[in-house]
């Protein structure tokens, strides 16, 4: 229970450090931000990275060393846009962050008095700090492929996939939570069912 406790303060923590009108503005300019970097960032600078033939995709998925070369080698005369997507990878991770945070927060507010329903957006928090935590390592280490592409340890190329594997793995994991926790917040509102007896529920 004290562990329990220890993991879920800091989200709790996020959640009363706000009202939900402000939960709701940092959820909706996060959202902006996050549909804007795929829509003007992924997209094009992922179409002029296909270009060669190749793609930031396949080099994560790469499992060699001289699979890795290969790429790299192909991806060289577009490694500007490369860098830049890089870049947008991080604005992805910390608007997706905060968005998921905050629609956990909303719906922690509106569970509140439901019992144990509102584990469901705690675990949801806690779930989308390993996720963004393994998308940002993931990041990491393709950086420091393409920026050491002669020198780098193999032990990058491990460290690469073994990060890409466990993100995948916590994504399948988080999505459906946040997607339960705003599937509970409309029963709850919408219904009176839980409302006569929340505490039992």
């Amino acid at each position: 229970m004290r562990a329990q406790s220890a993991v879920l303060r800091p989200v709790e923590t996020y959640t009363d450090a706000a009202s939900s009108r402000t939960h709701s503005l940092i959820a909706g300019i996060s959202f902006l931000v996050f549909a804007g970097t795929i829509a003007f960032g992924f997209v094009p600078v992922t179409r002029e990275i296909e270009t060669t033939g190749y793609s930031t995709a396949d080099l994560q998925e790469a499992t060699t060393r001289a699979e890795v070369d290969t790429i790299l080698q192909a991806l060289e005369p577009v490694m500007d846009a490369v860098v830049l997507l890089s870049i947008l990878d991080y604005v992805f991770i910390v608007a997706g962050f905060f968005l998921f945070f905050s629609l956990h927060s909303l719906a922690m507010k509106r569970l509140s008095v439901h019992g144990r329903l509102v584990l469901v957006p705690k675990i949801g928090m806690v779930l989308t700090v390993f996720s963004r935590l393994l998308d940002s390592l993931e990041n990491l280490w393709v950086i420091l492929l393409y920026t050491n592409p002669d020198t780098y340890p193999t032990v990058f190329i491990t460290l690469m996939n073994s990060s890409q594997y466990l993100k995948w793995l916590v994504v399948r994991v988080e999505y459906p939570t946040l997607g339960l926790a705003i599937v509970l917040v409309l029963f709850v509102r919408f219904t009176s069912l839980l409302e006569s007896n929340p505490r039992q529920r």
